[in-house]
């Protein structure tokens, strides 16, 4: 395979390219050759999964100390550590984190690393069928404890077109959800643009099954959710770290938290 083809590679999966993206070790030959060749052609696609990867888990550490430990993490994609329930039960043992995705492959991955972990299960669950998720018996089994549940949106909604109506599938999450509850939301820009180190070419088909939007529209998302401070904002600068303090590249994905009051 040469390098002008890694990335038509019709082995290639865009979750394991993405999970190859963030240090993950899921992916085949053909997903690491695709990731290495979109790596050079758009460098900064590569920066901004792994800003995603790190907004997640400091807001699944930030949820933890305002005592959250229910967690519903939907298109989870294959578990890469640290993870969602690495991080909520290695706080709060007695927790419970729900991992829901389509993808087959990423339901048998995470079946495996959580064999035998208490509080940890994987249930088959689209987005687009917010309905049909809800009423899985261990996604039910949070909702009715009546205690707040942190539903983790990551990186998926931009998945979802705009003829499937992502804010009527956002608004059936939040109104499931008991009060106290929070929504998390990681979501590609559609209003920042790229360098231009980037391939605009490697960009296009990069993004051929996305739908990147503007922060507004993420916001929306949100709908009557309290915003928790800075609001929705670029996902490194999302309470930074001192490791990481928000202030390298821009990274053209947005996050945000929001509470049910």
């Amino acid at each position: 395979m040469t390098i002008e083809n890694l990335e038509k590679s019709p082995d290639a999966h865009p979750a394991r390219v993405y999970d190859y993206f963030i240090g993950g070790e899921n992916g085949l030959a053909a997903d690491r050759a695709a990731g290495a060749w979109i790596g050079m052609q758009a460098p900064d696609l590569l920066t901004t999964m792994q800003a995603n990867r790190a907004f997640l888990s400091r807001a699944v550490r930030w949820l933890v100390r305002q005592g959250v430990d229910q967690f519903i993490d939907i298109g989870s994609g294959f578990p890469v550590s640290p993870n969602t329930h690495e991080i909520a039960l290695g706080e709060s043992p007695s927790g419970s984190v729900v991992y829901c995705d389509l993808d087959a492959e990423v339901g048998r991955r995470t079946r495996e690393l959580i064999a035998g972990r208490k509080g940890a299960d994987f249930v088959p669950g689209d987005i687009q069928e917010p309905e049909e998720l809800l009423a899985r018996p261990a996604v039910q089994a949070l909702i009715r404890s009546g205690r707040p549940v942190a539903c983790v949106l990551g990186a998926v909604l931009h998945f979802v077109p705009e003829n499937a109506d992502p804010e009527r599938i956002t608004a059936v999450l939040r109104e499931a959800l008991p009060r106290g509850s929070y929504l998390v939301v990681s979501h590609i820009a559609g209003d920042i643009p790229w360098g231009d180190r980037n391939s605009e070419e490697t960009l296009k088909r990069a993004f051929e099954d996305m739908h990147p939007r503007t922060r507004e529209q993420v916001a929306r998302f949100f709908g009557d959710f309290e915003l928790v401070e800075p609001g929705v904002v670029l996902a490194s600068q999302w309470h930074p770290t001192e490791e990481a303090d928000g202030s390298g590249p821009v990274s053209a994905i947005y996050g945000g938290v929001a509470r049910r009051n």
